[in-house]
């Protein structure tokens, strides 16, 4: 993609964006708008996974004492999109890396150490920490600061890594507490998070960058 389709891209999804946020009962003419940017495919930052053996590990403020459910979903979040968007990726199977740290202990948070156990190729090791889903009493709107980083096993090198300084979803709008539960939005602000850090490691269309907020004006 040239630089040139790449601002206008940006510059057309900054209007349905905004068009979202203002006018949430007109979906339809959003929807036209955001079809503008289709076919502009964004290409894998790092495509370093493609025919490997992974394991998505995560870890958060609570999981080196036990079984963590915010790291779970997530992890298994991630590998479920790795599996089908990562061209020949074979997925290290959650229970597999459960069970390692039953064994060698939940404090025992070493990415490499965990990929040797697992007998993976790569790890993709996720922190995510400060989770937060609720802004205020009476609306949910999610927030995290995350670092998404690839290591390779068989040389322990860190070959990938990202910050997300405070990941935050929806960007601009929420959900009134009345409206749903909060187990339920946590699947859905993970949910968002995992499609996020995936793309990464995938090829994916722009316009549904501009979805990803989108989707809170229709639960």
């Amino acid at each position: 993609m040239t630089r040139r389709n790449v601002l206008s891209s940006i510059m057309v999804a900054g209007l349905a964006a905004s068009v979202l946020i203002t006018q949430a009962g007109c979906l339809g003419f959003a929807a036209n708008i955001m079809n503008v940017v289709r076919g502009h495919t964004v290409d894998a930052e790092f495509p370093g996974l493609e025919g490997k053996r992974v394991a998505v590990v995560t870890v958060t403020d609570s999981s080196q004492y036990s079984d963590d459910a915010s790291a779970r979903i997530l992890s298994r979040r991630v590998s479920d999109i790795l599996a089908t968007e990562v061209k020949n990726i074979k997925m290290v199977r959650e229970d597999e890396v459960q069970q390692w740290r039953d064994r060698n202990g939940w404090d025992a948070i070493e990415f490499i150490d965990i990929g040797r156990g697992v007998k993976a190729d790569k790890v993709v090791g996720i922190e995510m920490t400060n989770l937060r889903l609720r802004d205020g009493a009476t609306l949910y709107r999610g927030r995290a600061v995350v670092t998404v980083s690839v290591y390779d096993i068989s040389n322990g090198a860190l070959e990938f890594r990202r910050n997300l300084e405070e990941f935050t979803y929806p960007v601009s709008a929420g959900m009134y507490t009345s409206d749903t539960t909060e187990s339920k939005f946590r699947n859905l602000f993970l949910g968002v998070l995992a499609s996020r850090l995936a793309r990464f490691f995938h090829g994916y269309d722009f316009s549904d960058t501009v979805a990803l907020d989108a989707a809170i004006v229709n639960q």
